[in-house]
């Protein structure tokens, strides 16, 4: 293992360490996910670093470490290689999702290029992948992304909490601005990539207001984005729970009750907070003509027939679930793990409206993976 430091040109970084190490003793991708992503379309995913420099306020992952979050990136050198060995094992119907608590576009990327490399080895074997990112360097390996869309199916999403500059730079201040992602997303868009926007987290009293949704909202519409996807500030442990309580206290003057009363000591906001912002959010985007998940028509035919139903179930199900319909909800989602999983639920699926579209689906012959 080899440390160096990095040496980071903009004010607001932070001086990190690099540190060099190889991944060839395990499997990068390891098990299949035992049920579908349904925000990210995957069956695997991939972290192209570990840690990282943006080192955003909010991130759970600082709760994980004993170390900074951003001190110390671990620069996984033969995970290319790896990579391209491990991908014709891997069914070219399951989407891999490069994602997890680490940015695969950060400063690092500058230097080493990982994920260059590996989108490199995806677009050699046509396989399906999403990026998460919030970084407008992504649109340098415009040209891989678009090989791999031209065979495959390749997504990219940025994560975007507000179109606010000062709230932006108290929450994610290593990122570059929320304009500068939205023109990246307009790039990408034009340039024919899926594009969706990611409103992770939503903050209670931060960025979840009215008038802060309707003005991001707006701002992807105008790109216009094929989707978007939110969750809910996670908060997994006392730890964590002290880190959001500074970061408040750097924003504005929020009462320590103001978290204790919505999360109740919990680790995701109560059921009420939660079903109430998610309508008003799924209202805003039905009124703007945004998809809250990513639509059927950008990945019909590229993946696998089981995936591909799981999918819209899992996408309906979310629906079903904020409008009310539980009972159809839940119905959904079991059918789409079962599916999933390799099972026909036949008798079961006759109780869903969405019966023949997910029939037809199944019945379709599967490509050659």
């Amino acid at each position: 293992m080899v440390f160096e430091q990095s040496v980071l040109k903009h004010k607001k970084y932070r001086m990190a360490y690099y540190l060099r190490e190889n991944v060839r003793t395990r499997p990068v991708f390891g098990h299949r996910r035992p049920t579908i992503n349904e925000f990210f379309l995957s069956s695997y995913t991939l972290s192209t670093y570990s840690g990282c420099e943006f080192g955003c306020a909010y991130c759970d992952a600082w709760s994980y470490g004993l170390r900074p979050l951003n001190e110390t990136i671990r620069i996984p050198i033969d995970l290319p290689d790896v990579v391209n060995e491990e991908l014709p094992g891997l069914d070219r119907g399951d989407l891999i999702a490069i994602t997890a608590l680490s940015d695969s576009y950060q400063p690092a990327e500058q230097t080493f290029r990982i994920t260059r490399q590996v989108l490199q080895s995806f677009a050699d074997h046509g396989q399906p992948c999403l990026i998460l990112t919030k970084s407008p360097t992504v649109l340098e390996d415009l040209p891989l992304l678009r090989r791999i869309n031209e065979q495959s199916l390749a997504v990219v999403m940025f994560t975007i909490l507000t179109m606010d500059n000062y709230l932006s730079e108290q929450l994610e201040g290593k990122v570059q601005s929320p304009a500068a992602r939205i023109e990246a997303m307009a790039e990408l868009k034009r340039a024919g990539i899926p594009v969706g926007a990611a409103i992770l987290p939503v903050m209670p009293y931060v960025n979840d207001t009215d008038l802060g949704l309707r003005t991001l909202l707006r701002s992807l519409a105008s790109v216009p984005v094929d989707f978007v996807v939110w969750d809910f500030l996670h908060i997994p442990n006392e730890r964590h729970r002290g880190r959001i309580r500074d970061t408040l206290g750097r924003i504005g003057s929020y009462p320590p009750s103001y978290y204790r009363d919505i999360y109740r000591e919990q680790q995701l906001p109560i059921p009420s907070y939660r079903a109430e912002r998610s309508r008003e959010l799924l209202e805003r985007c039905d009124a703007l003509g945004i998809d809250v998940r990513m639509p059927h028509k950008l990945f019909a035919g590229k993946l696998k027939p089981a995936n591909e139903a799981a999918l819209i179930l899992k996408h309906t199900a979310f629906r079903d679930e904020i409008q009310g319909r539980h009972t159809l909800a839940l119905l959904h989602r079991e059918l789409a793990d079962q599916i999933y999983a390799g099972h026909y639920p036949k008798k079961e699926l006759l109780s869903s409206p969405l019966a023949s579209t997910v029939q037809a689906i199944l019945e379709r012959p599967e490509a050659a993976s």
